[in-house]
């Protein structure tokens, strides 16, 4: 529910913005307002989607959240160990996830005059959320159960990207993501696509 309020959020914002700036074509255009939304591949898959804005076609601040997918996760064989045919208590299941909110500053570098292809380096802080079951063995039945257990980390995120405005409006790009903190480093790399007012005409 979290993650399409904010898609939902992202998408209106750019939306507006695009309909309200594309409107003053007379009057010359040194920023832009976009929203992005990327698929990673890394040691978990995840998904990352931001709010963007450009400053003099130099600088960029950008607001983003990445979560990775949840992913099952078992008791370990030493756990199951300690008990005979032992069964989960309820048909829920165990499972891992990893959400990161985090805003990014950097700088833009135009590859040809048309501005077609640039590089953006970019990072800045983020707080993650990590949920990981903990796992309680019930003697009686020979049961377990368990409990998500959820904490909190402040992170460092990098996010260099090559971005390619296919039109004033759509756009692609791909890039590596970095997030480090004291539970995890997380390496990915992801493609996305950009809608909004990406690019001056």
């Amino acid at each position: 529910m979290k993650t399409l309020l904010i898609i939902t959020v992202f998408s209106l914002i750019s939306l507006g913005t695009y309909a309200q700036w594309s409107n003053k074509s007379a009057v010359p255009k040194t920023h832009n307002l976009y929203s992005s939304g990327e698929y990673v591949v890394g040691k978990q898959q995840a998904g990352n989607i931001g709010l963007n804005y450009t400053y003099n076609n130099k600088y960029t601040i950008s607001v983003g959240y990445t979560a990775s997918f949840k992913s099952t996760v078992t008791p370990s064989a030493e756990f199951l160990k300690s008990g005979i045919n032992l069964t989960p208590i309820n048909s829920s299941e165990p499972f891992e996830n990893t959400e990161n909110l985090h805003m990014m500053v950097g700088r833009i570098f135009d590859l040809n005059q048309k501005r077609s292809i640039r590089i953006i380096v970019q990072g800045g802080p983020g707080i993650s959320t990590f949920r990981e079951p903990e796992f309680n063995l019930i003697r009686s039945g020979n049961q377990y159960n368990f409990e998500t257990k959820t904490a909190k980390k402040l992170s460092l995120v990098l996010n260099p990207k090559i971005e390619i405005p296919l039109y004033s409006s759509v756009g692609c790009s791909v890039g590596p993501m970095l997030v480090v903190n004291s539970n995890q480093t997380y390496i990915g790399a992801g493609i996305g696509i950009m809608y909004g007012l990406i690019r001056n005409q």
